[in-house]
């Protein structure tokens, strides 16, 4: 059976990019061993040049990514001091402008109306005293 370009069996998706990297490069070690293997559509020039595109993006994409984990590590350890610094703040505002206050409602925007604890209704305390053990209910 003839496959088409189409055909899904053959999708990049079934394939990591380090396995599609290794195999380019054994496909590559072997057709220039073997020159006089040929594909219609392709040259062994053309594939060549496919295959090294491909591995300067990995690297490309392999250098950013080590740079977005640097920054990411910098973000986290300024997000832990953040959060610190502004609960401090809420904290002085909500001392300075007053719990009610329109200043402080601002802030408060962002956190859970849920938080805030529910006055509780305190449970009716039972009159009767327990049966004592042994006693008859009956008489």
């Amino acid at each position: 059976m003839k496959k088409t370009k189409s055909d899904p069996s053959e999708t990049h998706t079934k394939y990591s990019h380090a396995e599609i990297g290794r195999e380019t490069r054994t496909i590559l070690k072997l057709w220039q061993a073997n020159r006089d293997f040929r594909m219609r559509d392709t040259q062994f020039e053309d594939y060549e040049k496919g295959g090294a595109a491909y591995t300067g993006l990995l690297e490309k994409i392999d250098a950013r990514n080590r740079e977005l984990t640097k920054m990411r590590k910098e973000r986290d350890k300024l997000a832990t001091k953040l959060v610190v610094l502004n609960a401090r703040a809420r904290s002085g505002m909500r001392g300075y402008f007053g719990a009610q206050s329109p200043e402080f409602a601002q802030i408060r925007t962002g956190q859970s109306h849920h938080a805030v604890r529910q006055p509780q209704e305190p449970a009716a305390a039972k009159s009767e005293s327990p049966a004592k053990p042994g006693a008859s209910s009956d008489s």
